[in-house]
């Protein structure tokens, strides 16, 4: 993709796709493809977008030019304010509207900032749309900027998702549990200690402070271990991690051990496969989801299904084969019968109905699942020619694999945003990994440079 990355378009705040003449290209093309689709008889008499975003500064600067270019198209604008990026899922459902819009960078620095994109029904734009998209975007002029500002309705996007979110669990179903809360400096800041005290929690709070500029600074999903030192005297039945737009999730169990996206998946999926929840009994993961968890569910009964990296390629086969629960090891959780993309609280709701449900602990719940050894690194390349272009790269990681033993195995992959290509080797040992990635480093040096 020319634009696009794992998870929409992303950039340094001072880069070429966060320049405001940029944004109002973006804009516009969002309001000719809208006016395509109607055209087509797939949109509304007039569309309409709804625009929400995370706590970033550089936020407000992005949704004033984004929607200059909206209206110049003559589309209909909610303002749904900043929220987490769930919350704008669900106000594209409630609101029937052909597309959400969220500025955000997720898990980075303050210093990047980023657009998401949701269709209708509120899933996220597939390849092919995403595609098509830039072929309309590369047909868009520069915009002068306008010269007043454009209306847009204010819409309450956060009230809405809290009221849904927080009837996931019973009243007072929390009574007397204590829980730590890193919210990163997010929007979460505003949803899910808010959800916790609601069902009756105690909560102790960090990252609950946003400025503009400190968000995922040394808190968030991407320092969890850093909370174990934090929770030490709490003694909380759990504590959490969202990123800095709210749809990952990791959590540390009461002894403070950090449970990844994949060890929560393992959770959520047995209880389901117990309960018959797990529709087709099967849970779709992505290709850098640890093999372990593949073990885990298999031994319960289970299908374990990998898609590509990102959650957008995990519920686009939820949806084409009717699955309920998906996610990515990174802390992406999508329970479609709840909403049709990620959301790290609602995963952390579903988390927590298992322990009520079990009267387990989460430490307990956590021992169905035993990760195997890994070991990766990152090769830097000049290009990324298609891997399939190189047979006898294949035959020798073919070979390597053999080294591994039973459920062992090797990943060769690109970047999506940087000139490298990445490794992965997997398997039951972790010494004879670490010497495979050694010789599978030297394999790869011979075709790509």
């Amino acid at each position: 993709m020319k634009y696009f990355g794992t998870d929409g378009i992303r950039d340094r705040v001072d880069g070429p796709f966060l320049q405001m003449a940029f944004v109002r290209r973006l804009g516009v093309a969002i309001g000719r493809w809208l006016k395509a689709r109607q055209a087509q008889g797939r949109g509304a008499s007039r569309p309409h977008v709804i625009v929400g975003r995370d706590t970033r500064e550089s936020g407000n600067a992005i949704f004033y030019a984004l929607s200059e270019g909206l209206h110049a198209e003559g589309i209909g604008i909610f303002d749904g304010g900043v929220v987490p990026t769930p919350a704008v899922a669900k106000a594209v459902l409630d609101l029937d509207l052909p597309m959400g819009v969220v500025i955000t960078a997720s898990h980075n620095p303050a210093s990047d900032n980023g657009i998401k994109f949701f269709g209708p029904g509120g899933c996220k734009f597939s390849s092919d749309e995403e595609s098509a998209f830039e072929q309309v975007l590369d047909e868009v002029a520069d915009q002068e900027p306008g010269s007043e500002s454009p209306p847009v309705v204010i819409y309450d996007a956060l009230r809405h998702y809290l009221s849904y979110v927080q009837e996931i669990l019973p009243a007072h179903s929390m009574l007397g549990w204590k829980v730590f809360v890193d919210c990163a400096n997010g929007p979460t800041s505003f949803t899910t200690p808010a959800v916790l005290e609601h069902l009756g929690a105690t909560v102790t709070t960090v990252g609950v402070s946003p400025n503009g500029h400190n968000i995922n600074d040394q808190v968030g999903s991407e320092y969890a271990p850093l909370l174990s030192s934090r929770i030490a005297q709490l003694s909380p039945a759990l504590a959490i991690a969202h990123d800095g737009d709210g749809d990952r999730l990791i959590l540390l169990d009461e002894h403070g051990k950090v449970l990844d996206g994949d060890a929560i998946m393992a959770i959520l999926a047995h209880h389901w496969l117990k309960s018959g929840r797990l529709r087709g009994n099967t849970l779709v993961a992505t290709i850098v989801s640890n093999a372990g968890l593949q073990a885990s569910i298999e031994k319960a009964g289970g299908k374990l299904l990998r898609a590509e990296v990102g959650d957008r390629n995990v519920a686009e086969w939820m949806r084409r084969e009717n699955y309920v629960l998906g996610g990515e090891s990174s802390g992406h959780f999508i329970a479609s019968e709840y909403l049709p993309a990620g959301d790290g609280l609602i995963a952390l709701l579903l988390v927590i109905e298992a322990m009520k449900e079990t009267g387990s602990s989460l430490s307990k719940l956590a021992k169905v699942y035993k990760p195997f050894p890994q070991v990766k690194r990152n090769l830097d390349v000049a290009s990324k020619p298609s891997l399939d272009n190189f047979p006898e790269l294949w035959n020798a990681v073919s070979r390597l694999e053999t080294k591994l033993g039973s459920g062992g195995r090797i990943l060769l992959r690109y970047s999506g945003t940087e000139p490298k290509i990445r490794l992965l080797v997997e398997g039951e040992n972790e010494t004879v990994c670490s010497e495979v990635l050694d010789m599978l480093e030297v394999e790869v040096r011979k075709f790509l440079s």
